[in-house]
């Protein structure tokens, strides 16, 4: 049977997705927690990405690190990272960034196909 959303419901936020991320490179039961985006924590990530020159052009070019800021929170939804760490993130083995970074796409509902339309907008 169909039913129509009453607006009054949709109005209240639903829960933000999180995953406890498994990086056993840095201990064993070590995790990152990530979470997934508001839809306005997605619309101003994208909107930080757009650009084709200069510092945004720089931008772009970490867009999974700058993911991972975005995404990684503590329990409390304290960010782990700021910007000042998107360059070390993007020295970090690229497998275990990958991880991170497929999980906050995936809880987010970015597809590659959206990530790639962000990198070139």
């Amino acid at each position: 049977m169909r039913q129509v959303i009453d607006p009054a419901a949709f109005r209240t936020p639903l829960p933000v997705p999180r995953e406890d991320v498994s990086v056993p490179e840095f201990g064993e039961g070590v995790v990152v927690p990530v979470w997934g985006m508001t839809a306005l924590e997605r619309t101003r990530f994208e909107q930080s990405m757009q650009g084709k020159s200069g510092p945004v052009a720089a931008r772009v070019a970490e867009i999974r690190e700058r993911l991972v800021v975005a995404c990684c929170k503590s329990d409390d939804g304290v960010p782990l990272f700021t910007t000042a760490d998107v360059q070390a993130i993007g020295q970090q083995r690229a497998d275990v960034v990958e991880r991170i970074v497929n999980a906050a796409q995936r809880l987010s509902g970015f597809t590659a196909a959206d990530i790639e339309t962000t990198a070139k907008n």
